[in-house]
């Protein structure tokens, strides 16, 4: 399914209140991420903390509230765009010296959008030509982003529909936008985009025809084994170069979507991952009613703690450049899987209190004639899970925050995190780390011909 995304017209993300208080098409000069202030001592190591104490204002996933929750889920398409476009500044800044500090800049910033990134963004007045560029540049993703939440899953579920079972599958062109859009929504891979391209449209046609017809039936909540999707993720990882977990449940997220709720696969994104199962995410002890006044931190630290720390360092479970340092397999996906769908069933059972006690009656059939306050409309699914994440991830340009400025936030923890930024420059292990991954892309490929070799000798 293609996208056309040299359309003249902008998603609904356009219309939203911007940071700042500009609207609109006015040129934003400046946003960002605001995930890795890393202020803790392997704080994301830690999987078992406390939730804290003030529901109100926690973003931990055991105590946020519905409330909380659909605040976050509304401030999803201005932050979509407020970190594309930082993406594309990051792009058009000079071109540093050549040298061992042109390369640790690499490391440290490179597609960043979190306060390192910010460190490195130098040039902030852009001529006309160069904000038409990133004007419509972010058009583009976010007409891509419209096609991965909205567009693909309600073509599949049109394809689900035809007389021919084989129908329910993606081709090529599907395949390559689906990681297109991962890609630029996260971290580029190239390497494994290279890999995705060679594979053959028959091959995807029958591999994603055969993972969607294995998805299980069974109930996540009755019997959670019989219904993890381990035989779909394998028909998709085993026979197709270049997918692995974290882009096989991509397309079993996009394949679900608007299927039976029940039934529905969450994607093993980095946001998602860092929030539900690392505990990684920005809080503070006490949100004022105007928002953070100091950057805000993670893990449910505070203030406090950060100024007791003098020294910040990366966490083990990510790297400079802002990408995860996780292995994105079985056990990890896994993990991610319960953990979404604990938070999920928490929250409906909020929302489900909430349509009772509204509508004086917990029948489905009476709340149907509430028009758009029908149930089903109100519960929580997966895609929204994703999306919180990834404004958690960002917070600093979500607007989330009454009167927020996130150019003095990234600003500000940038300025916190200049020693970190200095080690990385200094970091020689760094550069054997990316060629460490770059391996493990191409060790993928390779695995996947041989199990495909064997396959046909079989």
């Amino acid at each position: 399914m293609a996208i056309d995304t040299d359309a003249a017209s902008r998603p609904e993300a356009k219309e939203e209140t911007k940071p700042n208080g500009q609207e609109g098409d006015d040129f934003i000069p400046l946003g960002g991420d605001s995930d890795a202030s890393d202020d803790d001592d392997d704080n994301s190591d830690n999987n078992d903390a406390e939730a804290p104490d003030d529901d109100s204002a926690s973003f931990h996933p055991y105590r946020i509230t519905l409330e909380t929750f659909r605040r976050l889920l509304e401030c999803y398409p201005t932050t979509v765009e407020q970190v594309h476009r930082r993406k594309m500044m990051l792009k058009l800044q000079p071109k540093p010296e050549k040298g061992s500090k042109r390369s640790a800049e690499k490391r440290a910033g490179s597609a960043s959008t979190n306060a390192r990134g910010a460190a490195l963004i130098r040039k902030t007045d852009f001529n006309p030509s160069e904000q038409r560029h990133i004007r419509t540049e972010t058009d583009r993703f976010l007409l891509l982003d419209q096609w991965r939440y909205d567009g693909m899953p309600q073509a599949l579920a049109q394809r689900k529909e035809s007389e021919k079972k084989e129908s329910w599958s993606l081709n090529k062109e599907d395949l390559i936008t689906a990681m297109d859009w991962k890609t630029k929504h996260g971290l580029p891979r190239p390497t494994l985009m290279g890999m995705i391209k060679t594979n053959q449209n028959k091959a995807i046609l029958k591999s994603t025809a055969a993972a969607f017809a294995t998805l299980p039936t069974a109930d996540p909540m009755l019997d959670p084994n019989a219904a993890f999707p381990k035989p779909s993720l394998d028909a998709l990882t085993t026979p197709l170069r270049g997918i692995g977990v974290a882009t096989a449940s991509l397309i079993l997220s996009i394949a679900t979507a608007n299927g039976d709720p029940a039934h529905q696969i969450p994607f093993y994104s980095d946001d998602l991952y860092l929030w539900l199962c690392l505990k990684d995410f920005p809080e503070t002890e006490s949100v004022p009613e105007n928002g953070p006044e100091q950057p805000l931190i993670s893990s449910g630290g505070t203030t406090e703690d950060a100024a007791a720390k003098p020294k910040k360092k990366l966490s083990k479970f990510k790297r400079p450049n802002g990408e995860l340092n996780v292995k994105y397999n079985l056990h990890e996906y896994r993990q991610l899987w319960n953990a979404s769908w604990e938070l999920r069933q928490r929250l409906n059972r909020a929302v489900e209190a909430e349509a009772e006690a509204e509508g004086g009656s917990d029948s489905k059939d009476a709340d149907e004639s509430k028009g758009s306050s029908h149930l089903s409309d109100r519960l929580v699914s997966h895609l929204d899970i994703e999306k919180v994440a990834y404004v958690l991830r960002n917070i600093a340009v979500s607007g989330f925050y009454p009167d927020q400025d996130p150019e003095a936030i990234l600003q500000a923890k940038a300025a916190d995190e200049a020693e970190v930024v200095a080690a990385a420059k200094n970091d020689q292990p760094g550069e054997k780390t990316e060629k460490k991954r770059k391996r493990k892309d191409k060790d993928e490929g390779k695995k996947s011909g041989s199990r495909n070799a064997k396959r046909k000798k079989a």
